[in-house]
Formats: structure tokens, C-alpha cells, sequence
């Protein structure tokens, strides 16, 4: 990708504006992802939802140019903490009788130990929460990994009600930085 295909978040994030996602792709994940850096791509798209996402293979493949000479720091490397209710019950990636702090540490550490990285360019929700007092525990703790230098920015994935990031926003400290949204032109780019 060439330099003018990126753009620099409010978060002083380099982003390149076209990012490979490695949703479905299951066991052709790691190979698909190395390819796609290789063609060019230098940021990745995944979330700890092993009912959608093949994450470590995503970090297989990562890894996999990592030690053929990019740099990590060339690379925009995204995930999600992915809510209960969007999980498969045979295969959490996080212990479900925690509480939802925990439960978003536990994922992002997921998350680190799958893509085999020490940060996140980005960490996403991958969906609002019903509940607002559940929604503002879940965004303070990942406030916790930002504040941590875990990720560099924080963002929400699949929020088509304008009203629920205007709460978000407002009630956020740290600010989401990406809304990351289905864009179909069989819906009019909804």
C-alpha cells in the first residue's frame, strides 16, 4: 500500500484505510493473512470469537512476515472483545462467570497471546451492550488497557444507533477513535 493509503486517527494512530478482515476464513486464516500482507495490506481485522474468527491463525500468518523483515510497527493490528451473548457457549474465549471487567481482560489477553503481540493498534466492543450500566463497565475497562499502553486506541464495532454512540461518547473517557460498521451496497452503504 502506498504512503497516502493511511490516515492518522485522533489518537495520533497511523490507520491504513483499507484493512484485510479475517472473519470466516477459519483454517485458511493464517495463510490468508500472510498473503494479504505480502500483496500489501498492512492492517489486520479480528476479534476474540472463535465462533467467527480464527484469531491465532491470524497471528500465525502476522508472524509468519514478521520474521521475513516487516516490522511490527508497519502493521495496524485490530481485535474485539466480543460480549457473551455473541459467543459460542462451547467455546468462550474468557471465563463467563466473571465480571465484565475481567471478562474484557481476560479477552484482550486472549487477544495479545493469539496475534503474538505486545499491543493493539486498536481494541473494539464488537457490539454495544443492551444494558448502559454493562456498556460503561465494559468500555471503562478497556479505558484500563488504553491507559495501559495495551491499545493504542479504542473504538465499537456494529453500532448503527446514532443515539447509543452519542451516549458512549459522552459518558467515555477516552474516546472511541473507530466505528466499525457493515457497508453494503445492497442496503444503500447503511
Amino acid at each position: 500500500m502506498n504512503p497516502n493509503g493511511f490516515l492518522t486517527s485522533a489518537y495520533g494512530v497511523r490507520m491504513p484505510l483499507i484493512i484485510y478482515g479475517t472473519a470466516w476464513k477459519k483454517d485458511s486464516t493464517a495463510t490468508l493473512v500472510e498473503q494479504a500482507i505480502n500483496l500489501g495490506f498492512r492492517g489486520i481485522d479480528t476479534a476474540c470469537q472463535p465462533k467467527h474468527y480464527n484469531e491465532a491463525g491470524g497471528g500465525d500468518g502476522v508472524a509468519a512476515c514478521l520474521h521475513r523483515g516487516i516490522n511490527r510497527s508497519e502493521l495496524y493490528l485490530q481485535s474485539k472483545f466480543t460480549p457473551l451473548d455473541g459467543q459460542d457457549p462451547s467455546q468462550v474465549p474468557y471465563d463467563a462467570k466473571a465480571s465484565l471487567g475481567e471478562q474484557v481482560a481476560q479477552s484482550f489477553q486472549t487477544s495479545l497471546k493469539n496475534l503474538q503481540t505486545t499491543y493493539l493498534d486498536c481494541l473494539l466492543l464488537h457490539s454495544p451492550l443492551a444494558n448502559q450500566q454493562q456498556m460503561g463497565e465494559v468500555w471503562q475497562a478497556m479505558e484500563q488497557i488504553f491507559h495501559n499502553g495495551g491499545a493504542k486506541q479504542l473504538g465499537i464495532s456494529n453500532c448503527y444507533d446514532p443515539q447509543q454512540l452519542k451516549l458512549l461518547y459522552r459518558n467515555a473517557k477516552v474516546k472511541p477513535a473507530v466505528i466499525q460498521n457493515r457497508f453494503y451496497a445492497e442496503t444503500l452503504y447503511d
